[in-house]
Order: C-alpha cells, then structure tokens, then sequence
C-alpha cells in the first residue's frame, strides 16, 4: 500500500498538469480566455469596472503648473514647488462645480469623479466620495486635516477605489486651497 501523501501528491500533480496541458482546438493553455496581444488597446476602465474590476487601479498624474484648487499625492512623494518634474498627482479637483468634479487616472485613462458626499465623524476624519461620471467606480477618501490656514487646508490619510470592489488603497497627502 502506498502512504497518503504520495496517492493525493500524485493525484495533485495529474491535476495541475491537466489544467496546463493546451486547448487542443487552438494549441493555446487551457483557461486563458482573457489572453490579449500585447498590440491591443488598453481596455476602458469603465468597462474593466463591470467585467474585472480588481484589475482597476489609481494612476500618477503628472500636471506641472496645475492650477487645481484639490491636489493629492501619493504620501511617501516629494513635491518641490520649483521642480515641474515632482507634480505628480492621484487626484486633481477644481472649485467651480456643482456637485464639484476631480480627476483620477484610472488604469491608463485620467476620468472625471463628481463628488456623492461628504461626512465627517468625532474624530475630525473626513469622508469623502468621488463617484466617475458614468458611476461605475466609487473612490473614497479618508482624510484627516493636519494644518489650515485662512486660504488652505492641507490633509493625510487614504484614498481607495470602493466600488465595484475595493481594489487599491493607498496613503495620500495634499490640500486643498488657492
């Protein structure tokens, strides 16, 4: 009688190597539907939100000399107002606006957020929520005021992409202000 673990080991490695064995209509490995021509055009992220949507993540947007009244960043760059090269952004939002709009890079394709809502809890944490314009994806901010002045208010904590399933979060630091 052989023990266990060389049955279920011989078992287990028929199985692997069945799944990998290729598709014998096209010659291709079994599963991989989803295969893409590295020539093909980088899908839109709002369809990527209904077909795959932990394929979605939050880009750097690089805007020298933006002039944007919210800019975001990712907590751990370094922004030095005189370099052009260090404007690189997670999130750009401007004043004007009813409900106030943002950009975020979504993948490769910088999209418009309009702000759902905005609540603040006990502790001073401000949530914010950017829904994309086709409100396929939801971006929610958790921010935490750290200095203010009487034309600025510089924040830290967290951005994510919440719907249509939380994919990506990240420390963020910025302000918002003239």
């Amino acid at each position: 009688m052989k023990p266990a673990y060389f049955v279920c080991g011989s078992l287990l490695a028929g199985l692997l190597l069945a799944g990998c064995s290729p598709d014998k209509t096209t010659g291709e490995p079994a599963g991989n539907e989803l295969r893409q021509s590295a020539d093909a055009p980088t899908p839109d992220p709002e369809k990527v939100a209904d077909t795959n949507p932990q394929a979605l993540q939050i880009g750097v947007m690089h805007a020298p000399q933006t002039d944007a009244y919210c800019t975001f960043m990712q907590a751990s760059h370094t922004f030095t107002y005189d370099d052009p090269a260090t404007w690189r952004f997670v999130f750009l939002r401007e004043m004007e606006g009813a409900p106030p709009e943002g950009q975020i890079k979504i993948n490769e394709d910088v999209l418009t957020f309009q702000q759902a809502d905005l609540s603040t809890n006990d502790e001073g944490i401000e949530t914010w929520h950017y829904r994309s314009t086709n409100r396929g994806i939801l971006v929610e901010f958790r921010l935490k005021a750290t200095d203010s002045g009487p034309e600025h208010t510089d924040y830290e904590g967290t951005m994510a992409i919440t719907e249509p399933a939380e994919t990506e979060r990240m420390r963020v630091k910025g302000s918002c202000g003239v």
